[in-house]
C-alpha cells in the first residue's frame, strides 16, 4: 500500500488538470479516462491534481484520488473568495505545495504524468523530476496558449513534454509553429464514449421551454460557453438582433456558462436591453445538462472568435442538431462541413446563416443527421483511445 491508502496497480498515471470546472477539457478528460479504464482495468490506475477544483470534482474522484493546488475557499465567485485568490493561492504559490506532495509520489512507481491542457507548465520542471514521460494534452490555439500561460510557463510546457496531443489539426499547426516537431504531436480530437439516442425535438422543446417559463413551442436559437470575449457573447447578441426581425414568434435566443468575465457579462446584458432584445434573450448561467437545451435548440451556434474544437458542437451534433461556427474560430473545422463555417466573423453573418437553414426545413434536418454520422463514424472513444493507448505505450518503452 502508498502512503495515500491506494494500491497501486501495475500502470499508474499522474493526471494533472487546471480545473475541474464543467466546460470542454475537464469534461473532455473525464470522457478519457473513463475509456483509458475500460480499456486498462484492473491494471490501470490514475491520481489526479487540480489546479482548481469545480463542479466536476466528484466525478473526477469516481476515478481515483483528487487533490488540489487551490483551497476550495478560493474557488467560487464571492468577494471572500476572491480575496483568498488574491491574497492566498497565487499560482506562484502551486509549485512550493506541489513539492509537498512530490516526497510522497517519488515513493510511488508512477509511469505517466498526463497533463491535460497546457496551461501547467508552472508544474511541469518538477513533475519532470519524477523520472516517467510528461504528456500534455493541448486544448489551446495559439491566442489561448499566450493569453493564459506567462512566457516562462509556456516554454516549461514546451521543454518538459515528451509528447503533445493536440484536439485539432489547428493546434498541430500552432504547435509546430512553436517549435515543436511534428513526430513529437499526435491528433486527438475530442471524442465521445457513446453515441446519445436521438432525442425528439418537441419533446425537447417542451421540457426546456417549461424550464425557462417560455410559451410552448418556442423555437431555440443556443450558444454555450463562459461569457469571455473569446467565446464570442457579444456576436451572438448582434446575431439576435439582426434575427429578432426576421423570424416569426415565438423564437428565443439562449446563452449557456458562466460569467467568467462579469464586466464584460455586463455589457452583453445591457447591450441586449439596448436591441430591445429583454423577452427574447435569455442567460441560462451555468447547467449540469448543457445536452437537454441542445437537444431542445432548432440550431447551435459556435460563435466563439477562437476554438481549439468545440465540445458544445460535438455534443449537440451527437444528438443530431445542427452547428454553425464562425470559420475564423479554425478548430471546429476538423469536425463541421465547410458549409457550417459561417465566412465572415460577424453577428450578422451568423443570423444570415441561421435565417438560411430555418428557412430550409430539408437542409436543417439533413445538416443535423450528417454530423451525428460523422460522429458517430469517427468521434467515438474506442478509435481515439486506442491512439492515446498505443502512442504512450512507445513511451513507456522507448
Amino acid at each position: 500500500m502508498c502512503a495515500t491508502g491506494v494500491r497501486k496497480k501495475t500502470e499508474h498515471w499522474l493526471v494533472v488538470a487546471h480545473e475541474a470546472s464543467n466546460s470542454g477539457a475537464p469534461r473532455m478528460l473525464l470522457e478519457l479516462l473513463r475509456g483509458v479504464r475500460a480499456a486498462r482495468d484492473p491494471t490501470w490506475s490514475c491520481e489526479i491534481l487540480l489546479g482548481r477544483g469545480g463542479p466536476l470534482t466528484e466525478e473526477f474522484g469516481s476515478l481515483g484520488p483528487v487533490r488540489r493546488l487551490t483551497g476550495p475557499r478560493a474557488e467560487g465567485t464571492g468577494l471572500v473568495s476572491k480575496l483568498f485568490d488574491r491574497l492566498v493561492d497565487k499560482p506562484i504559490l502551486q509549485p512550493r505545495r506541489l513539492g509537498r506532495m512530490m516526497e510522497e509520489w517519488r515513493r510511488e512507481e508512477i509511469r505517466l504524468v498526463y497533463a491535460n491542457s497546457a496551461t501547467n507548465g508552472r508544474l511541469l520542471p518538477a513533475l519532470r523530476t519524477l523520472g516517467c514521460p510528461v504528456v500534455t494534452h493541448v486544448h489551446e490555439l495559439d491566442y489561448s496558449l499566450r493569453r493564459f500561460n506567462s512566457r516562462a510557463d509556456l516554454a516549461a510546457t514546451l521543454k518538459c513534454t515528451d509528447h503533445f496531443f493536440a484536439v485539432s489539426r489547428a493546434v498541430v499547426s500552432d504547435l509546430m509553429a512553436l517549435g515543436v516537431p511534428r513526430e513529437r504531436v499526435t491528433r486527438v480530437p475530442n471524442f465521445l464514449t457513446e453515441l446519445p439516442p436521438s432525442i425528439d425535438l418537441a419533446a425537447a422543446r417542451n421540457e426546456v421551454c417549461q424550464r425557462l417559463h417560455l410559451p410552448p413551442g418556442t423555437r431555440l436559437i443556443t450558444a454555450c460557453g463562459h461569457i469571455d470575449w473569446l467565446k464570442g457573447p457579444d456576436l451572438f447578441v448582434e446575431m439576435a438582433g439582426v434575427l429578432s426581425r426576421q423570424i416569426a414568434p415565438p423564437v428565443a435566443f439562449l446563452w449557456l456558462g458562466g460569467e467568467s468575465n462579469p464586466a464584460l457579462a455586463r455589457r452583453v446584458r445591457a447591450e441586449a436591453r439596448r436591441k430591445n432584445l429583454g423577452h427574447l434573450m435569455h442567460f441560462g448561467g451555468a447547467v449540469r445538462d448543457p445536452e437537454r437545451y441542445f437537444a431542445a435548440s432548432e440550431i447551435v451556434t459556435v460563435t466563439s472568435r477562437v476554438e481549439s474544437f468545440s465540445r458544445v458542437a460535438l455534443e449537440a451534433g451527437a444528438l443530431g442538431r445542427p452547428v454553425l461556427c464562425f470559420a475564423a474560430a479554425r478548430g471546429p473545422a476538423d469536425l463541421l462541413d465547410a458549409e457550417s463555417m459561417v465566412p465572415e466573423l460577424k453577428g450578422s453573418a451568423m443570423a444570415a446563416a441561421v435565417a438560411d437553414l430555418l428557412n430550409h426545413p430539408e437542409e436543417l434536418e439533413r445538416r443535423g443527421r450528417r454530423l451525428r454520422e460523422r460522429i458517430a463514424a469517427e468521434f467515438m472513444a474506442g478509435k481515439w483511445i486506442g491512439e492515446i493507448l498505443a502512442t504512450v505505450e512507445t513511451l513507456l518503452h522507448a
